[in-house]
């Protein structure tokens, strides 16, 4: 038996229906009238439950509403930066007490020593 050849399988053969895929759309499904929309072996449903309709009112933005909008936003963007140097200032606070410690342990472990 030659290696990689597959036992019973003859020369030369193929399996047509894999080299050209159908490409047929599925068919709809016509579903009577008075008959439910939901199946149990569906994984597609829907509900027409006239009690979960809300309705979205929108209207144009007024001289006080745009003004009210602008302080929002201003006072996000100030909360946002105080945000930023507050952690500037706690992380060089850390760095300066690390800084500080490590002149410290310098002093107390005293004169570099030679290496005879």
């Amino acid at each position: 038996m030659r290696a990689g050849s597959i036992v019973g399988a003859r020369r030369g053969t193929h399996i047509s229906a894999m080299d050209k895929p159908t490409r047929r759309p599925p068919d709809p499904e016509i579903i009577p009238p008075g008959q439910p929309l939901y199946h149990r072996d569906s994984a597609i449903w829907e509900s027409r439950d006239a009690g979960s309709v809300s309705r979205v009112y929108v209207r144009q933005v007024g001289p006080l509403g745009a003004i009210l909008l602008a302080l929002g936003i201003g006072a996000a963007a100030v909360f946002g930066i105080f945000l930023l140097l507050g952690t500037a200032i706690i992380g060089l606070a850390a760095i300066g007490a690390l800084v500080i410690a490590g002149m410290i342990a310098g002093i107390l472990r005293g004169p570099p020593r030679s290496q005879r």
